[in-house]
């Protein structure tokens, strides 16, 4: 074989090996980059799935929906709280099974006919927070939490003016001694039911 011949054939190998290095590298970022979007899509999921099985407990009028509290991974709900009667938490079971994307409801709620001091104060701050016509309105997207005397504000409001009064009615309920005010200020990232049929109507109209 000539110089040249030898010269080309091993230009040649070199990018072959070059090539499906390159190959390689774009399978696994391509694999790298579909896990990353599953993720995400895995995050949104729960979170909206999150999201309504809350507007669910909320608008189903049989029990105090403000002392339970929702967490989802992954399409498997946990409930927690307390309710006055077992048959109330077997309906907050039964309401977050119902919701599509749910794949097991495992509830971790107490049945306790007199709510521990965490659950009155967290009750008590809904009850002040309904109380302001500013936010009355954001109820279906406001969060409470309410561990040993501190509050955790969270969802989301449409001004800084609603932020700044949630955290002073929340302050204003006797027994909170600290609140975390994480609530998000703008669009949502996604409507609940019952928002959705409004703005339907809303567009519908001439």
């Amino acid at each position: 074989m000539g110089k040249s011949a030898c010269i080309l054939h091993i230009s040649l190998a070199a990018i072959f090996c070059l090539s499906v290095s390159m190959a390689f590298a774009g399978g696994q970022t391509s694999r790298m980059a579909s896990a990353t979007e599953r993720s995400i899509g895995h995050a949104q999921s729960d979170e909206q799935i999150k999201y309504t099985v809350e507007e669910h407990l909320r608008t189903d009028g049989r029990m105090d929906w403000e002392v339970l509290d929702v967490e989802v991974s992954q399409g498997h709900v946990t409930l927690y709280g307390e309710v006055e009667t077992q048959d109330q938490k077997g309906l907050a079971t039964l309401i977050a099974s119902m919701i599509p994307g749910v794949s097991e409801v495992i509830n971790q709620v107490i049945v306790d006919a007199a709510l521990s001091k965490n659950h009155r104060l967290q009750k008590a701050v809904w009850n002040a927070l309904r109380d302001v016509d500013a936010l009355r309105q954001q109820t279906a997207t406001l969060r409470v939490h309410v561990k040993n005397g501190v509050g955790t504000l969270s969802g989301w409001v449409d001004t800084k003016w609603q932020k700044v009064a949630a955290r002073k009615a929340a302050e204003s309920v006797s027994g909170i001694n600290k609140i975390k005010n994480t609530i998000h200020v703008g669009a949502r990232p996604f409507q609940t039911e019952q928002e959705k049929l409004h703005k339907q109507g809303l567009d519908r109209m001439p």
